[in-house]
């Protein structure tokens, strides 16, 4: 385990404290989950964007990788009136 400083502004350092006095743990218990379960969430956010890669099909773009920030920008506008 690795050792890590952290400053936190008084009030939730206070929260922290009374926080840990609740559950009858330590306050660097609490983060370390806190921390875990921020990092289960972001590497879930990440799974999620990439198993929409190919779910649209092809886009009738010959060069789709280069241009893929016009293309979704094109298919978020609404469509034009004539």
């Amino acid at each position: 385990m690795t050792r890590v400083q952290i400053l936190l502004p008084d009030d939730e350092d206070r929260e922290l404290e009374r926080l840990a006095r609740r559950r009858g743990e330590s306050k660097s218990s609490i983060v370390r989950r806190a921390l875990a379960q921020l990092l289960r969430h972001e590497a879930d956010e990440d799974d999620a964007l990439l198993e929409l890669i190919g779910q649209a099909g092809r886009c009738g773009e010959a060069h789709g990788a280069r241009d893929h920030d016009r293309i979704l920008a094109d298919a978020s506008r609404p469509p034009r009136r004539g």
